[in-house]
């Protein structure tokens, strides 16, 4: 095979690799999951693999942005049965697709603060009329999810 194919096609093999093991807890948990530590492992890897960091960061971001879209297409999915159930309505559904925006928006402004996260979004699910309990097993968070974390 000619090294053109075979270079790029190992340099997105070791990215997605790096990124599953991010999104999977490994390299956060050996890394520490700051934004700062994910540049440097941006940075170690693309010295590794003789590209700039930049390119690994874009490529890590855009996965990052793929995952998170499949994810929302997913959790849209499955609210969409809970409507159909009559466990939320269509308003509710909204709210939850709007809290979850929110949510990740906002993902690195509130790290280290999990108590507090999880007695916020129970008043959240409270206040939006919302049984966390039974929604978790369509979307698979709330306090259930919580309970198997720790």
């Amino acid at each position: 095979m000619n090294k053109k194919v075979i270079i790029p096609a190992f340099v997105l093999g070791l990215i997605a690799t790096g990124t599953i093991a991010w999104k999977t807890g490994v390299a956060k948990a050996y890394f520490g999951g700051s934004s700062n530590n994910q540049d440097e492992m941006a940075e170690e890897l693309a010295a590794k693999l003789n590209v700039s960091a930049e390119q690994v960061s874009t490529a890590m971001e855009q996965i990052q942005t793929e995952h998170q879209t499949e994810r929302k297409a997913e959790v849209s999915t499955k609210l969409d049965q809970a409507v159909t159930d009559g466990v939320i309505n269509a308003e509710q559904k909204q709210k939850i697709l709007d809290k979850m925006a929110e949510n990740q928006a906002n993902a690195g402004q509130k790290k280290g603060q999990r108590g507090q996260k999880k007695a916020e979004m129970d008043q959240w699910f409270k206040d939006n009329g919302i049984d966390s309990d039974k929604i978790h097993s369509y979307i698979g968070f709330g306090p259930e999810r919580d309970k198997n974390a720790e």
